[in-house]
């Protein structure tokens, strides 16, 4: 990816919109699960309860069914982990950087 692409994934991830943000990071604190997808983006990204943690799943929403889940982690809330990480909201915000910048590789 060249140097414009990646400026403007980095500028796309700043703009995030703030309130929808919040609310998200308020949902999934209160209830253990939420869903955020910003206006400017094509991506959905859900946070549900699982076994071990929390599983986090970003979708692309521009298409069907089909190949539409791009990223599926298990995000852990073992004790460990607590020091270096934010919770699965923070992981989740990376793990859509990530996507945007087409660091991970999209099917």
């Amino acid at each position: 990816m060249g140097t414009r692409s990646a400026e403007t994934a980095k500028q796309k991830m700043q703009d995030l919109d703030q309130a929808l943000l919040k609310q998200f990071r308020t949902q999934v604190r209160t209830t253990g699960s939420g869903q955020f997808q910003d206006p400017a983006l094509p991506y959905l990204i859900t946070i549900k309860p699982s076994k071990d943690g929390h599983t986090i799943i970003i979708e692309d929403t521009r298409r069907r069914w089909w190949g539409r889940q791009l990223v599926k982690h298990e995000h852990s809330l073992d004790k460990h982990l607590e020091v270096v990480d934010n919770g699965p909201v923070a992981m989740a915000i990376m793990l859509l950087e990530m996507v945007v910048e087409r660091k991970i590789p999209l099917g």
